[in-house]
């Protein structure tokens, strides 16, 4: 079964240029006011999700050599702003894809679309430089939205980077959700990227 219309592989974080994101009007963003550690709350009304990220991160948009890429419907990154950084642009962060499904899915369905989650695999490892996978494609969720997971290491412009990325399903809409990080920062990054993936929701 196709979830999805075409097989979109997976857009990487990499370069992520800190220009304003383009928003919409169906799209609000919150501000910082709720938390005294200065944290803020992105949130789209249009796509239902939020996501919480503290003050060491930067709104941007994905740049460099991965566009926003092919079949998403809407495309976010948050650079962590103490990491690694490549040319101008950072490659520590967290970035959101949504992508619209074919059909609705239902939480029952999830564990039935394994399949259809390696096939992305497959083609993510074949399309990244170096890329070999560090955690096998699993189920999990994010604040009870279901999907998968995978980690995996890459290189990009002679940078070895580390990446976790979550497919996570709910109605209409693909939402992946990836922190990544230079290697060599992984072990010190991954905690604060993992904590701002953790906060990812959906209504």
């Amino acid at each position: 079964m196709s979830i999805r219309k075409t097989i979109i592989v997976l857009v990487t974080l990499v370069g992520l240029a800190l220009a304003s994101a383009a928003c919409s009007g169906s799209v609000s963003t919150g501000g910082s006011s709720a938390s005294p550690a200065g944290t803020r709350t992105y949130s789209n009304a249009q796509y239902g999700f939020s996501i919480t990220y503290g003050p060491d991160f930067k709104q941007g948009t994905t740049s460099g050599g991965s566009s926003s890429g092919s079949g998403s419907i809407f495309d976010i990154a948050f650079a962590y702003t103490s990491g690694t950084k490549q040319g101008g642009s950072y490659i520590d962060g967290v970035q959101i894809s949504v992508y619209k499904l074919a059909h609705s899915v239902k939480p029952a369905e999830v564990p039935k679309l394994k399949k259809e989650f390696a096939g992305l695999v497959g083609n993510l490892m074949g399309s990244l430089s170096g890329a070999k996978v560090s955690q096998k494609l699993s189920l999990a969720q994010i604040n009870g939205v279901p999907g998968y997971k995978l980690g995996y290491v890459y290189t990009q412009n002679g940078t070895p980077i580390a990446a976790v990325t979550y497919f996570l399903l709910k109605g209409q809409y693909e939402y992946q959700v990836t922190g990544q990080a230079g290697k060599d920062d992984w072990a010190t990054a991954s905690p604060k990227i993992q904590a701002v993936v953790e906060s990812f929701t959906v209504k």
